[in-house]
């Protein structure tokens, strides 16, 4: 009897041992998840707000990888919203989510976006808004900062200059706005730096993104005399659109890693780096503190494809020296369209006449819409 006695207490012991172990195991199971869950929310949070969907090849693409590996880098949390549009309540209801979810950093990527949310940031002056935009609509309520594409479009034109044969060169934009003219400015000076009597032919989208448009622009600028071409838009439809029809040109985004046959060159933003500078900073929020980043900060560069000719590739190359050296891209005698004179011999445009620039360069050929 005391035998079976002793075998059902050590059986029972047994059980309980087991028990306590179960439930030990499973407090330390919940303890991890609630406490791994707690350190992941007080991880610092980031957010984009995109108005087409995030895997668009161009603009939407490259950005959102970029916010992604700096999000990495730094170990926050980053939230993409895409296919945002900028009417009705989606965009507002949708930066309202992230602020309450304890967003600090949301960066805009559609210029459209900061006038419906000027107000949101004067509501929560503890959350970083960034507005992607250096024109004539930077904000007094949120963080100002672009690219200085100038730079580099620049190195575009004197490339596109060099390797045009029939003296005509072909230039995609959505719509004549500070931003969109500064490029276009600097790529035709670049052009004419090479090539004085080459025509620069333009045709405007009318849109940040809209594929059919941009397949219009690109076949007429082609059957208008257009060998070389480039464009400034969202998406990477223009690149691909060119490619199809056999025309030379300057990609606007990164292009694959080999680059397509009729690919001169590429113009790449490492939007990691500027990502990272940008959330390591303590930025002013105001209209008059412009994050402005460019060639010298190495954020922007142009990639050469190996099929260019030597003298191509040495001209480009020295084009970039200069610049890295100190060359101003809107210096000396410029005149605009309309004969009137935008910057004298010796002279260099400021910092405000560039983001404020309401003119086109002489040479420049607005093709209308038909």
């Amino acid at each position: 009897m005391k035998d079976n006695e002793q075998a059902r207490m050590n059986r029972r012991f047994a059980i309980m041992s087991l028990l306590q172990a179960i439930a030990i195991l499973i407090c330390v199971v919940l303890s991890i998840q609630y406490f791994g869950r707690k350190a992941q929310d007080e991880k610092p949070s980031v957010a984009l707000i995109l108005a087409s969907a995030k895997e668009t090849p161009g603009w939407p693409r490259d950005i959102s990888l970029g916010l992604q590996a700096a999000c990495d880098q730094l170990d926050y949390n980053v939230y993409i919203e895409d296919n945002i549009s900028t009417e009705g309540q989606s965009l507002r209801e949708v930066t309202e989510k992230l602020v309450h979810r304890g967003v600090k950093h949301i960066f805009l990527a559609n210029p459209g976006y900061q006038q419906e949310l000027e107000y949101l940031a004067k509501k929560y002056p503890l959350v970083n808004f960034y507005a992607n935009s250096v024109g004539q609509s930077v904000s007094y309520e949120m963080i100002n900062y672009s690219v200085r594409y100038y730079e580099v479009r620049y190195m575009a034109g004197v490339l596109a200059g060099l390797h045009t044969q029939s003296g005509i060169v072909g230039y995609v934009a959505p719509f004549p706005a500070a931003e969109t003219r500064r490029d276009l400015n600097a790529f035709a000076l670049g052009v004419q730096s090479v090539r004085p009597d080459a025509k620069i032919r333009v045709r405007w989208t009318e849109y940040w993104l809209n594929n059919k448009r941009e397949e219009e622009c690109i076949y007429g600028l082609k059957h208008e005399g257009a060998d070389v071409i480039t464009y400034f838009s969202a998406s990477q439809h223009a690149a691909e659109e060119a490619q199809k029809l056999g025309v030379d040109y300057i990609d606007f985004h990164h292009a694959s890693s080999r680059l397509p046959s009729r690919c001169l060159a590429a113009i790449e933003t490492d939007w990691q780096k500027i990502f990272v500078e940008l959330l390591r900073q303590n930025l002013q929020r105001d209209s008059h503190t412009i994050y402005w980043h460019g060639m010298l900060d190495g954020v922007v560069s142009l990639r050469l494809s190996n099929k260019l000719l030597p003298k191509e590739t040495a001209m480009v190359i020295g084009t970039r020296q200069k610049i890295y050296a100190g060359f101003p891209v809107f210096s000396g005698r410029i005149t605009d369209q309309y004969g009137v004179l935008r910057c004298m011999e010796g002279e260099a445009l400021d910092g405000t006449a560039l983001r404020q620039m309401s003119w086109l360069v002489k040479g420049v050929e607005i093709i209308e819409s038909r």
